[in-house]
């Protein structure tokens, strides 16, 4: 009998023995299982429908930043009556990755250029998720035009084609990840100058149902206005077919620029302009636009009309978009008919679209804005960023690709997002705002904050803002 109980002793220690180990193995198991279904959460929570075009939280410790820029950057919540709130929220700029500098020492090397005539631009650097790396497509201008019409320079040898896109890619901490090429567009070639430029120009790039697009404009003959314009068009990456993009029924500049794509449930938009609010919604596979909002009959004009176009409209969240827009006003005096740009934080609500959020300026750092002349000085007298690519990665951290001066390109970063954002969505929600603003009170707006800035300057368009007042 004792032998008997000391054999079921020593099996129940076994067996309590054998259900600790279990339960170890099993709380392990179940450990790995939940950390394993946060990752995949957050990765589905930051990653939109394609699955391609990745907005997963990124780190961005290993990134180095320079020429730190800290500001209180204020901006304005708009509704049916214009400007609702105002209110100021700090905000760092930074410059990340300066791309042109290896971009051009690369594409110099692919130009049998014996008689050295070229010169060498590498602006626009469009940048998007691809995977888990960075794309870019960047515009690479040999200034042609410029020099032959401005700087009145010798008589080019060779007539190449003025613009070309050239693309590479890159790690999360924009190290190359390879060579880079020039992306096949075929293009007229303007030989006599006798129009502003050849070439695909200013790039965007655009995820549309796993498909990404690359929109540009580019000078060619119409064959509905007649004579050369300056179209817009779109780049089916996967497939390499370019759509020229029409809006039957409207009447078209003679050179149109700056549309800001965006995806909405799987349909590609155009945001024509942003005051007025007028979005076109577009077939990918034609290139045929009809205007989805917005009115029908409005005419562009370089004096009034301030915000335009910059990056692209990327998803922040739903039904909240964000792009990094541009701003232009043309001084009067003391010199007369100078661009004065600079970039502005936007969003935007889809379903219906509305302007939500503008910001003043962003500003960035003097010394690095000094860092490269003004390309153009016959036309812009104050140096400048132009944002043309946007990436997120994270709810507090946006890279914007955007080229200075029109001289050089570079990817800057802008921290303290999650603070406008996060009040700009509390606040529009809370006044249950479902309408946009009237005509010109972005614009208005816009030229204040600039005006205060540039006291220097008088602008034209001063007497259609005093009649819109009145």
């Amino acid at each position: 009998m004792t032998r008997i109980k000391s054999m079921l002793r020593l099996c129940d220690w076994r067996t309590k023995r054998l259900y600790r180990r279990f339960s170890v193995v099993y709380g392990v198991f179940v450990l790995l299982l939940f950390c394993s279904s946060v990752v995949l959460y957050r990765t589905l929570l930051w990653s939109n429908r394609n699955g391609i075009y990745h907005r997963r939280m990124r780190k961005t410790e290993n990134t180095k930043e320079h020429y730190n820029f800290e500001q209180d950057l204020s901006g304005a919540l708009f509704g049916a009556k214009g400007v609702l709130e105002r209110f100021t929220s700090p905000v760092t700029t930074s410059v990340i990755h300066e791309f042109s500098r290896d971009v051009l020492t690369s594409v110099r090397k692919m130009f049998p250029d014996d008689y050295k005539d070229n010169v060498y631009r590498a602006t626009a650097p469009a940048i998007t998720w691809y995977n888990n790396e960075i794309l870019l497509v960047q515009r690479i201008w040999l200034s042609q035009f410029e020099y032959a019409q401005f700087y009145k320079t010798k008589k080019l040898t060779n007539t190449w084609q003025e613009n070309y896109l050239y693309t590479q890619f890159f790690d999360e901490d924009y190290k190359p990840l390879g060579r880079g090429s020039i992306l096949g567009i075929p293009s007229t070639i303007n030989l006599d100058f006798s129009y502003r430029s050849d070439g695909p120009m200013d790039p965007r790039l655009v995820w549309v149902n796993k498909t990404l697009y690359i929109s540009f404009h580019m000078w060619a003959y119409d064959k509905v206005d007649g004579g050369h314009h300056g179209r817009m068009h779109i780049w089916n990456w996967e497939d390499s077919v370019v759509k020229k993009l029409r809006v039957p029924g409207m009447s078209m500049a003679h050179v149109e620029i700056n549309w800001s794509p965006l995806d909405v449930n799987g349909t590609l938009y155009f945001i024509y302009t942003l005051d007025p609010l007028i979005i076109l919604q577009c077939a990918t596979l034609t290139g045929f636009c009809k205007i989805e909002s917005g009115p029908t009959d409005y005419k562009f004009q370089y004096a009034r009309d301030h915000l335009r176009g910059g990056t692209s409209f990327i998803q922040y969240q739903w039904p909240y978009y964000i792009s990094v827009a541009h701003s232009v006003l043309v001084t009067e005096a003391p010199q007369n008919n100078y661009g004065i740009y600079t970039s502005h934080l936007v969003m935007i609500a889809v379903n219906p679209f509305r302007i939500v959020y503008v910001s003043s300026s962003l500003k960035f750092h003097p010394d690095f804005l000094a860092s490269y002349p003004v390309a153009r000085p016959y036309s812009q007298i104050k140096p400048f960023v132009f944002p043309v690519g946007l990436v997120l990665r994270n709810p507090d951290v946006i890279d914007i690709g955007a080229h200075l001066n029109d001289n050089s390109g570079f990817v800057l970063r802008m921290r303290g997002l999650k603070q406008v954002a996060s009040k700009v969505m509390a606040l529009d929600k809370h006044l249950k705002t479902t309408t946009g603003p009237p005509h010109l009170a972005v614009n208005r707006y816009i030229r204040q904050h600039v005006m205060k800035s540039f006291r220097e300057f008088t602008f034209q368009g001063e007497n259609i803002y005093r009649k819109s007042s009145q």
